[in-house]
């Protein structure tokens, strides 16, 4: 279950520090980590947990390697539990330039979107800003800013956790995924919209994460990303990065289902739109792989009856 963060003003940050250890409490070479809250514990307390990790390191283990070690113990989560990352997640590099660490992950981080991506952005912060060395975290994904994210310099006290449930819509959707013979299967769900989600994101993100059914199955790779979707003037502008296309399968009959799993989700869940247009780092394009974007360019006609 998602879980929401609250912005406050500076007058309630004091509020924010009492729910996390101070550093200086801290026995020395030691740090919390903080991964999601189990949802039954989140729904009486924070959406975070600090669990205790003992970096292992030397004592005069430079702040990198002591950042790092925290990152990858984060990814990692407790028992294979607690990470606020999708499957797949990798740190591809991190560095303290100043007192900001720039903290780059792999293109699955680009997969998160709305509180999702908040929390797994403040689960970061917040591990790294108790060292002494850094006080403001830039997070990536392939090297490239997140679109859906407001601010690239994150801050401790940026934000207060909340423990409440603060779902402003609940809208019906139907995504396509594959069933048992490889073909578009309809599975309905009804998407949550908190505080600054779209409908368009949700949508995204719930095909991106994959079914829920047993007897179907995701389409598209593993490794796809969105880089940011809006829908403006009943038009719905997909924005992917260049690796999510060279991630698609090489077969065109492949490709074609991986396109129509996007555009029937999208026209099947959102009525306000009737055009689809994808764009590839930042340019519009004709082609998705070998298939030409004018195949579902446009909201199929209503069959008659």
């Amino acid at each position: 279950m998602k879980r929401t963060v609250v912005l406050v003003l500076p007058l309630l940050l004091l509020l924010a520090a009492a729910l996390f250890y101070r550093q200086e409490e801290r026995p020395a070479g030691e740090y919390l980590v903080y991964l999601l809250a189990e949802p039954d514990a989140a729904a009486g307390g924070d959406a975070l947990r600090g669990v205790d990790l003992d970096l292992e390191l030397p004592e005069d283990a430079a702040a990198v390697d002591r950042a790092t070690a925290i990152v990858e113990q984060l990814v990692a989560g407790v028992g294979g539990q607690g990470s606020p990352f999708p499957e797949g997640t990798q740190l591809q590099s991190l560095s303290i330039r100043g007192q900001r660490a720039y903290v780059d992950f792999n293109a699955r981080y680009a997969a998160l979107t709305g509180i999702d991506l908040s929390l797994a952005d403040y689960c970061v912060t917040l591990s790294l800003t108790q060292m002494e060395e850094i006080s403001a975290v830039t997070i990536t994904a392939g090297g490239r800013e997140i679109a859906y994210r407001g601010d690239q310099v994150l801050m401790e006290g940026d934000v207060l956790l909340s423990n409440m449930e603060d779902v402003i819509d609940s809208v019906p959707a139907v995504l396509y995924f594959a069933d048992e013979e490889g073909n578009l299967a309809a599975e309905e769900r009804v998407l949550e919209l908190y505080e600054g989600d779209t409908v368009a994101e949700e949508l995204l993100s719930a095909l991106l994460e994959g079914p829920q059914e047993r007897d179907r199955y995701p389409l598209l790779p593993e490794t796809f990303t969105v880089a940011a979707v809006r829908v403006e003037d009943r038009t719905c502008y997909l924005s992917l990065p260049g690796q999510s296309v060279d991630s698609l399968p090489e077969d065109a009959g492949q490709q074609e289902r991986v396109l129509q799993s996007i555009a029937r989700s999208i026209y099947d869940s959102i009525e306000t739109v009737d055009e689809l247009r994808i764009l590839v780092d930042g340019k519009e394009v004709t082609a998705f792989g070998k298939v030409p974007v004018a195949s579902v360019a446009f909201r199929p006609d209503e069959p008659e009856t």
